[in-house]
């Protein structure tokens, strides 16, 4: 079971440079939830950097896995970093199969995953 759930309607994407970013939000509101990742495509997962909710949240080499499946995806973040994270180590992110923005921000996270 998820620790925090977000069913993405908003979302951001950056592959300008050597660097990517995407980002899954429930709203344009970031209280309302985010994840964000950042990082170079092909880099080992560690170096992923992620952020949960909140800029305090967050940290590289603390994804443990991304988990993707047809409606979103699953992070779950190492058991060494959930203190980092207010404890939280699976966060389950929904997006609808036809939001075109929202398959372009899988599509550039897929390509920091591997």
């Amino acid at each position: 079971m998820a620790d925090i759930e977000i069913k993405a309607r908003a979302f951001w994407i950056d592959t300008e440079g050597g660097s990517h970013a995407a980002g899954f939000a429930a709203s344009e509101d970031p209280e309302d939830g985010y994840v964000l990742f950042e990082g170079k495509p092909g880099a080992a997962l560690a170096d992923l950097y992620v952020e949960v909710s909140d800029d305090i949240f967050a940290s590289d080499k603390a994804v443990e896995q991304v988990a993707f499946r047809d409606d979103g995806f699953t992070l779950t973040l190492l058991e060494s970093a959930a203190p980092k994270f207010g404890m939280v180590r699976v966060v389950d992110v929904r997006i609808e199969p036809d939001d075109a923005d929202g398959q372009a921000a899988i599509t550039v996270l897929k390509g920091l995953t591997g």
